[in-house]
């Protein structure tokens, strides 16, 4: 095939996999490009230290042209419109034609979902609220704190759980002990559901253990900001003295505005090979990590269907898949790589302390995720982690 051009919406996880996989797999000649509208990546696991003063942005960041390997443009820029009939895809200024098309734009927070939410609460899913609910935890002096999970599915399954345990041993550190009191609301069933049953039970243990209140099955439908209450669908309420939410995620709008979701709101594709299956027109057209939907083959109750988590290890791992798969493409060979629905994410539980969860999604009859204790190695295990996806590649 004479030379292409494979450009990369979103320059996270899965992006800078995708582009790095590919730039590996392909000669000079074949282009690729990876966009973003900010030239700084960063970890998400890390938004928790920002939290609670263990670590700056700077420290849990990177620029992105650092982390793509050489030979891989990068193009700061807002993505204002995917165009399928003409295969370009249009910025602020100019557009760009492409032969491969990689998704991997993420997922947006939108807490203008659940009314008064943005007004009324914090949140360490943004930089930015970490920030901001890092002073607000040096100011806090004791009182109710209610930590929100309004709607699913979000990003990183562990993360609210982590953020409870880790602000329990902070306010324990503080003296705050007996005068901070936290409460888990979420619209889930259970912790992590998508990891079963055991999993869910762990974490409700590890909560109990520290007196933090769950109460599963409670979808907020407002938050009365002036008088510090989410009221909940149920008709039951919640009083708070510090709110802190996870906000609803949702599809980016020019993924929506192009038609490229389903009734979940999210990309579907396929499993194996995350070729984006709608709209008709969709050809070689890939998505990855947080804006897709991968339905799962199994299940824990017949009646309720699984899909994969948002996580950033699958994202990186989709991005390594679809680099084959348009490699194979261009090369006119077979593929020879399909993603198998195998992950781990860490939970922190404090004391610079944490436990590593391996989990296999596409087992039958349903996923299967296995831990081992919390201990200070599983710990540098993350840390260990964390660094190497900030290492240069330049």
């Amino acid at each position: 095939m004479s030379a292409t051009t494979t450009v990369i919406l979103g320059g996270g996880f899965g992006g800078i996999s995708a582009a790095n996989s590919l730039r590996r797999l392909l000669t000079a000649e074949h282009e690729i490009v990876v966009i973003d509208e900010s030239s700084r990546f960063h970890v998400g696991a890390g938004k928790t230290w920002i939290m609670l003063g263990e670590r700056t942005y700077d420290q849990i960041s990177q620029l992105r042209v650092a982390l793509l390997a050489p030979g891989i443009r990068f193009v700061e820029a807002k993505v204002q419109n995917i165009g399928l009939s003409n295969r370009t895809v249009s910025l602020e200024s100019g557009s760009l034609n492409w032969d491969f098309l990689v998704i991997a734009l993420g997922a947006d927070l939108n807490p203008a979902r659940v009314p008064g939410l943005a007004e009324a609460a914090h949140t360490f899913y943004t930089v930015e609220g970490a920030q901001r609910l890092k002073v607000m935890l040096e100011r806090f002096s004791g009182g109710d704190v209610a930590i929100l999970i309004p709607r699913v599915p979000f990003k990183c399954p562990p993360a609210p759980y982590e953020a409870a345990l880790l602000l329990h041993h902070a306010f324990e550190s503080r003296g705050l002990a007996g005068k901070a009191r936290l409460a888990i609301y979420t619209a889930e069933g259970a912790p992590m559901a998508t990891a079963g049953p055991e999993m869910g039970q762990y974490i409700k243990g590890e909560l109990a253990q520290r007196a933090i209140a769950f109460f599963p099955q409670r979808s907020a439908s407002r938050v009365d900001g002036t008088a510090q209450r989410v009221v909940f669908e149920d008709g039951s309420e919640a009083r708070y003295d510090l709110l802190i939410a996870i906000p609803p995620h949702e599809a980016p709008k020019v993924v929506r505005d192009s038609q490229f979701t389903n009734q979940s709101g999210w990309i579907p594709v396929d499993p194996q090979t995350l070729q984006v299956k709608q709209p008709p027109d969709a050809r070689e057209v890939y998505a990855v990590g947080d804006v897709t939907i991968v339905p799962l083959p199994g299940r824990y109750k017949p009646e309720i269907g699984l899909s994969l988590p948002k996580a950033g290890v699958f994202a990186e791992a989709h991005g390594r898949i679809v680099a084959h798969q348009i490699a194979a493409g261009i090369l006119g060979r077979t593929p020879d790589e399909a993603f198998d629905g195998k992950g781990y994410c860490y939970l922190e539980t404090g004391a610079k302390r944490a436990v590593k969860a391996d989990g296999s999604f596409f087992e039958l009859p349903h996923p299967v995720m296995q831990k081992r204790t919390p201990d200070e190695a599983q710990f540098r295990d993350k840390l260990d982690w964390v660094e190497r996806l900030l290492r240069p590649t330049r």
